[in-house]
């Protein structure tokens, strides 16, 4: 059923990448070149404290387009699926009277739910090695070049290598060249009163391992001997729970297994890759000004999770909750004419992209949802509703941060992590064992207790009629 809603609402465009670090905007690391991305942060509300709720890329997408924790949506873990009685973001935007469409990278794992797009152009994958099925136009777009899907890689790195073609056939390349013509289609209905608002989606696969963009134009911005060295190292591992140190088949993440070299080069890469995206996007973002469609536009961005590159002596990402992986970047382009943009400390979650898009879309946001909506920051009329903790997951992992320290969950297990992130942020000193922290972490147990009940079906129906509140 299809809700009545009035015209005047903003068209809204979710920009994602997978696997970004929070600091990889030059506004906030200037080791990295993001010129067009930071360009845009000047007219926006910039999170400098965001996280996911979950460490990989299933379970986080699933919690975003749901906006509940993956434990709520019953896909907790990268092999689960979200259940085909869910409901995404989109489905209730669509229901709102919008035109939804979508480019890029979803990775719903083979879910039967419906993802709630008008258009839908899915590309699932990294790069041309993986299944067809799941990069089905980005082949066929190198097929109809006589393109070698074989020869874009020369292995080297310690996940990918040099980028050995035209870089108009890199996988990011591409869907930002698609999502530019997404929006010039669109541009011409612009004065046609017929058409809906409309909410787009264009996610980048990048900068996610195979780390591929060494070799281009985009590494050459980057001296490798200006790079820096992790603050961190293997050793600090030796605080942390076993499997850090014990990744069997993912063993290629330990940088003690290669030279410095090898490692910064690997770096290069990664922070090219975000240099190629930020160039697509500032792309994407001259259209929508070409087309006076900017000012009326909800530019939300983020990632579904983060990289080590190079902290504790890793690349990549494993099971924990470690802020390389959790801490995301986070900002949102209000539809609001001559925004000049903020900073925000606040400790925010990205599963709120949904509850945001919903409210500025005038879209009902279901109970079991989350609701802490990111446009009170620029909308005076919304009342301000703060977190005072951050939840999070990982499988049989569970987390939060209170009062700025950080309590670690186990399942079975009688170790664990604490941080004092107001002292620690690096995370390399474990007091999980210091008796002094004793009442912070009973607190802090607590509020993980407290989020797991919710996952549990029915946990707010009352005991029985006439039960008196507890």
């Amino acid at each position: 059923m299809i809700l009545v809603m009035s015209n005047n609402r903003p068209n809204i465009i979710f920009l994602m990448t997978d696997q970004q670090r929070y600091d990889t905007f030059s506004c906030v690391n200037d080791e990295i070149k993001t010129p067009f991305l930071d360009e845009l942060i000047e007219d926006s509300v910039h999170f400098k404290n965001a996280y996911c709720s979950n460490p990989s890329c299933v379970p986080s997408r699933a919690a975003i387009v749901t906006g509940k924790f993956p434990s709520e949506c019953k896909c907790p873990n990268y092999i689960d699926k979200l259940p085909i009685t869910e409901k995404t973001f989109m489905t209730r935007l669509q229901e709102a009277g919008y035109h939804t469409a979508v480019i890029g990278k979803q990775h719903f794992a083979g879910s039967e739910i419906k993802k709630g797009y008008d258009d839908e152009q899915i590309i699932d994958g990294h790069g041309a090695f993986a299944p067809r099925e799941t990069i089905e136009l980005y082949l066929k777009y190198l097929e109809e070049n006589g393109v070698d899907k074989g020869s874009l890689v020369k292995r080297g790195l310690i996940s990918g290598g040099s980028w050995n073609s035209d870089i108009k056939y890199h996988i990011d390349y591409f869907i930002g060249e698609m999502g530019k013509q997404w929006l010039q289609d669109k541009a011409k209905e612009i004065n046609d009163e017929e058409s809906k608002p409309w909410f787009f989606t264009l996610s980048f696969p990048g900068p996610h391992h195979p780390y591929d963009c060494e070799g281009t134009k985009y590494a050459e911005l980057y001296d490798l001997e200006k790079l820096s060295k992790p603050e961190s190292s293997c050793k600090d591992l030796d605080q942390k729970p076993p499997h850090f140190k014990n990744m069997g088949g993912y063993s290629k993440i330990y940088l003690k297994d290669y030279s410095e070299e090898i490692f910064l080069k690997t770096k290069r890469s990664y922070y090219a890759n975000m240099s190629l995206i930020d160039e697509k996007i500032g792309e994407v973002i001259q259209v929508l000004k070409d087309n006076d469609m900017y000012d009326n536009t909800m530019i939300v961005y983020s990632s579904d999770h983060g990289d080590f590159m190079g902290d504790y002596g890793l690349v990549e990402k494993l099971q924990c909750l470690e802020d390389s992986l959790m801490r995301v970047p986070l900002f949102v382009k209000p539809p609001v004419k001559g925004f000049k943009g903020i900073a925000v400390d606040d400790e925010v979650i990205n599963i709120d992209i949904a509850a945001t898009c919903l409210d500025v879309a005038k879209a009902p946001i279901d109970k079991y949802m989350s609701n802490y909506p990111y446009n009170c920051y620029w909308d005076e009329s919304k009342e301000k509703k703060v977190r005072d903790h951050i939840y999070m997951e990982a499988g049989e992992i569970k987390g939060c941060i209170n009062k700025g320290i950080k309590t670690v969950h186990y399942m079975n297990r009688k170790y664990g992590e604490m941080y004092d992130l107001n002292k620690d942020p690096k995370e390399v000193n474990n007091i999980w064992d210091d008796p002094a922290c004793l009442p912070q972490k009973l607190e802090n147990y607590q509020i993980i207790v407290d989020n797991m009940f919710r996952s549990v079906p029915l946990w707010d129906v009352k005991w029985n009629i006439g039960t008196p509140e507890i």
